[in-house]
This record gives structure tokens, C-alpha cells and sequence, in this order.
């Protein structure tokens, strides 16, 4: 490891940030099967509906959006009027790797919020510092009037950083920025973009610089910012809550998925697989390993900076083209039924998948970007799930007939899309894969969850 390399990540630790506890599972989230799995083990938990992203009725105004920052230790009592929620979590590594643990801080957290607040979108952060952990809720004040549409509301920590550069770089801050975007482009949104800013550090010099790449992400896309304060908790942390608007009928119709239908893969699987390898690399770790394999191309290394840090506003316009309109019945055959992120999560956004629209899945290809770099890191144990990716790759669950005008709007713009499997039947939640995933995932948990025919 460089001297330099090693500044930053002392740097980086001394700001009350993990710079690579990202690495092994291609993000410093909790997936979403097993946020689900813990909210699941909650007592009496017929408030909790999770998602991956939450919607409302757009009527013409913006929602107004009030913020709370809690204790990780705290319970949510307070009484606003609000009716919707979304939430951010930064938990201790230890509470998140054991599900009782976890359950348990849930439990208390959400577990006394009044019944009438609605939550269906919670994001976990991890850390390996107890002091740098907090709970934060956006109170969502919602507008009555006529029904135009939807806004969709998201919300997303910094998943991974560049360990090459600054804290203060813009690159950091457009990663975080990036991601909370994402999703609402996938539903199909194509305008009323505005980011509200989740963000802290210990002195003003870095908050200020946190405050300009913010400012600056947005003025690049032309996009609203909302200037909300730091946590205040002078521990370094990069994210954000975003939401837009879409005047289409949203593509998350799970109960109209029939048998037939196919499922295309917007991008291969596997892309965070490499920066991970470049990240041990640089810190020295793992040599005897690594001496095993040639050394990240840098090229390749910039190439997935560069996705993570710019939203990919051409998905949003292409799905949006295959919704029907705004109060109209959703084709079968003519619209986009529905979709689902795959990001960090990899092939387990195939499980969720099935689970949300209690169908049996059958997966016939598992492209992998870079596959020598996956099968390498997986055989070795570097990489937890190798098929974890960024942004740009997703599911879009649709009919025979349209998938080719799909396909081809998605390659023009520069996505490398295929059909990867069908929707065999329903009633039987599960997937089928007929290839050797273990080949991409170390992780038993993981592809233990399917049933692998190779």
C-alpha cells in the first residue's frame, strides 16, 4: 500500500468513517432481504409494509418533508401529523450482522411510532464506531388537491467511497447523491427532482465543502436542493432522501406478473466486484492473494467511479415510455409491468423479486461484467456476493411481445440489456437458476436461497 493510501485511510477513520468496511459486500448497507427478515421477527408488526421506495399521489405541489434525528436507542413517538415516513439508520456492524440484535433495536425504534405514520422505505447504514450510529426520520407532509400522478421518495447512504480521494472530494458526495436518484428514475420518473441532502462531519471546512459538491451535483443536472443543516453529530457521512414526480401509472403492478412474462436484466450483474479487488489491492491486504492475479486496470477501476457518481436520467425516460398514463388500466401486453432494483444486492434482488409477486422464477442466464474478476474473488473469499452491481442495472419484469422495443431503447442508450429468465407460474415464491452461481457468490446464506439446477 502507498504511503498516501494509507493518509487516507487514517484520514477517513479519524472523521468517524469506515473507508473500507464497504469491500467485502460491495456496500456499507444492509440488503433488503434481511432488513425484511429482521422486520419480520417484530411482534405485532402490522404497521410495516417495507419497500423499495414509497409513493403517494401528486396533485401539483411538492411534499413538505420535516426532519428528526434520534438516538439509534430511542423509540419514534412523536405525535406529527404526517402520514408517511422514510427512514435512515447508521448501525453498529455487530447489531447488524445478528438478526436478533437488529430485530430487536427495530423493534424499539419503530415499534412505538403512531399507528397513523406509514413506513414502508428504511435504509440501514453500517459503521464499526457505536458513537458515529443514529436513527433519522423524514415526517412526509403530503397535498390534497386533484390527482395527477406520483411522487415517488427514496431514500440512500453513501454505499461506498473512492478510498483514492479526499473526504471532501466531489465524488464522495455524487456517489451518495447518485444512488438516492436511482430508483425514482427506475419508476419511471422524469421530472420534480429534488435532493435533501443527509450529511455530517466534524469541522465547518469539510461540512462546507460537503455543502459546495452538493450544490454543484445539482446545478450539473438541474436539479432542486433543499438546504437542510448537518446530523450534528461530527461523524463523517455522506447520503441523501430524494424524490420526483411521474404522470404515468408506476411499474410496480406485482399482482399483474404473469407466467410467460420475462425478465430482463437492464446491465450484467457483477460490476462493484472489481473496484473491491482495486480497494484490497490498495490497502495492502490479502498480498499472497492478490500476487495470484494481475492488478485492477485503472481504466476499469474510473469506469465504475464514474457510473456510480452520474444518474442515468435515459432509464427513467425509457421506462416512463412503457408505462400507460396516469389513471389508466396497465396493458399486460403493452406496458412495463413491473421492475425492481438490483444494485449492491446482486442476484438476491431475483429473490425479492419473486417474494413481492409470489411467482416462481426461472433464470436461465447470469451475466457477470468482468467474470474472471468474480469467479477470482469469489474462489478466494475476497467478495461475499460478486454479482453485486451499480447503478443502471436493474429487473424489468414485461411481455414476450415487448421486450425487443425494450432491449433495443435500452442498448441505444447505451445500456447492455438481455432477457435472463421467465416467470414460470405462480403461487410458489422462488427462484430457479440454471447455472452455477456459486461460482459468483461465496456467501452459503445467499445460494442457499435458491434452487441451482447446474
Amino acid at each position: 500500500m502507498t504511503h498516501d493510501s494509507w493518509q487516507n485511510i487514517f484520514k477517513y477513520q479519524n472523521l468517524g468513517f469506515d473507508p473500507i468496511g464497504w469491500v467485502s459486500n460491495c456496500s456499507n448497507e444492509v440488503d433488503f432481504f434481511s432488513l425484511e427478515k429482521s422486520f419480520e421477527k417484530i411482534k405485532h408488526n402490522s404497521w410495516g409494509d417495507l419497500s423499495w421506495f414509497d409513493s403517494f399521489h401528486y396533485s401539483g405541489k411538492s411534499p413538505d418533508i420535516t426532519r428528526r434525528i434520534y438516538n439509534v436507542n430511542e423509540s419514534i413517538s412523536e405525535d406529527l401529523k404526517n402520514k408517511k415516513i422514510i427512514s435512515l439508520m447508521r448501525i453498529h456492524n455487530e447489531v447488524a450482522e445478528d438478526e436478533q440484535s437488529l430485530s430487536h433495536l427495530l423493534d424499539n425504534f419503530y415499534g412505538k411510532k403512531p399507528p397513523k405514520h406509514q413506513l414502508k422505505r428504511v435504509v440501514l447504514s453500517t459503521t464499526s464506531q457505536f458513537e458515529s450510529q443514529f436513527g433519522l426520520v423524514d415526517y412526509i407532509d403530503t397535498h390534497r388537491g386533484n390527482k395527477l400522478g406520483y411522487t415517488a421518495v427514496n431514500i440512500s447512504s453513501g454505499k461506498l467511497i473512492d478510498p483514492d480521494e479526499e473526504p471532501d472530494s466531489m465524488i464522495n458526495t455524487s456517489i451518495a447523491l447518485a444512488s438516492a436518484i436511482e430508483n425514482l428514475l427506475l419508476l419511471g420518473c422524469t421530472s420534480g427532482f429534488r435532493i435533501l441532502p443527509i450529511y455530517d462531519a466534524p469541522d465547518e471546512g469539510l461540512l462546507d465543502s460537503i455543502r459546495t459538491n452538493s450544490d454543484k451535483f445539482a446545478a450539473k443536472y438541474n436539479l432542486l436542493l433543499d438546504d437542510y443543516s448537518s446530523l450534528k453529530l461530527g461523524k463523517l457521512f455522506y447520503g441523501a432522501t430524494a424524490y420526483a414526480h411521474s404522470t404515468k401509472e408506476l411499474p410496480t403492478r406485482y399482482d399483474l406478473i404473469q407466467p410467460g412474462m420475462v425478465l430482463i436484466l437492464t446491465d450484467k450483474f457483477g460490476s462493484l466486484t472489481p473496484l473491491s479487488i482495486y480497494t484490497i489491492n490498495r490497502i495492502g491486504e490479502m498480498n499472497s492473494i492478490l500476487s495470484k492475479h494481475d492488478p485492477i486496470d485503472i481504466s476499469i477501476k474510473n469506469e465504475i467511479i464514474k457510473s456510480l457518481t452520474q444518474p442515468r436520467f435515459s432509464l427513467g425516460k425509457i421506462i416512463s415510455k412503457y408505462c400507460t398514463d396516469f389513471g389508466n388500466e396497465v396493458d399486460t401486453n403493452g406496458n412495463v409491468i413491473s421492475v425492481y432494483p438490483v444494485g449492491s444486492d446482486g442476484i438476491l434482488a431475483l429473490i425479492n423479486l419473486a417474494k413481492v409477486a409470489n411467482a416462481h422464477l426461472v433464470i436461465n442466464e447470469v451475466p457477470i461484467k468482468h467474470e474472471e474478476l468474480a469467479r477470482f474473488a469469489t474462489d478466494e473469499f475476497l467478495v461475499s456476493n460478486s454479482t453485486a452491481a451499480m447503478n443502471g442495472c436493474h429487473l424489468i419484469v414485461t411481455s414476450e411481445d415487448l421486450a425487443p422495443l425494450i432491449l433495443e431503447d435500452l442498448k441505444k442508450h447505451n445500456f447492455n440489456p438481455q432477457i435472463i429468465g421467465f416467470v414460470n407460474d405462480k403461487e410458489r415464491p422462488m427462484v430457479t437458476i440454471n447455472n452455477n452461481i456459486n461460482k459468483y457468490v461465496a456467501a452459503k446464506h445467499i445460494t442457499s436461497l435458491f434452487n441451482n439446477t447446474a
